[in-house]
């Protein structure tokens, strides 16, 4: 969030980039809300879909928590700045793997277990982001 700026003539930047948060917070849990609504089957590409929009829940959810910076106690910010780093990191890779399945879908005659690359970007790939962005 941009509470002080300290650019003159860019008061329009708060309520902008608040505005921009909350449209994200509603496009997310809306993609959250369709994507569990979504009879099974659920395909490797709605789960990885469904993996991006937690991502950019979370980073928005950091965001909105950085107007409370002022008030906040030293592990509010350390929440915030956790949550934000995270999800950035999770949102680049969430986008890269679905960019790998898109490419493994195009050619179907290379062996693609779709189980086992989910087990990999779901489970451990998480856990190596959040790791790296907690003491990287």
């Amino acid at each position: 969030m941009i509470p002080d700026s300290g650019v003159q003539g860019a008061s329009f930047l708060y309520p902008l980039d608040l505005t921009m948060t909350f449209l994200s917070l509603a496009g997310s849990v809306l993609m959250l809300y369709f994507c569990l609504r979504m009879p099974s089957p659920r395909t490797l590409s709605v789960k990885l879909i469904l993996t991006i929009s937690i991502a950019d829940f979370f980073y928005t959810i950091g965001n909105v928590l950085s107007n409370f910076e002022r008030e906040s106690t030293r592990t509010l910010c350390a929440v915030e700045a956790i949550m934000r780093q995270s999800s950035f990191i999770l949102s680049i890779f969430f986008s890269t793997c679905t960019a790998i399945a898109s490419y493994k879908a195009s050619s179907p005659t290379k062996n693609f277990n779709q189980t086992k690359f989910f087990f990999t970007t779901v489970i451990i790939g998480p856990i190596i982001c959040i790791f790296m962005s907690t003491f990287g």
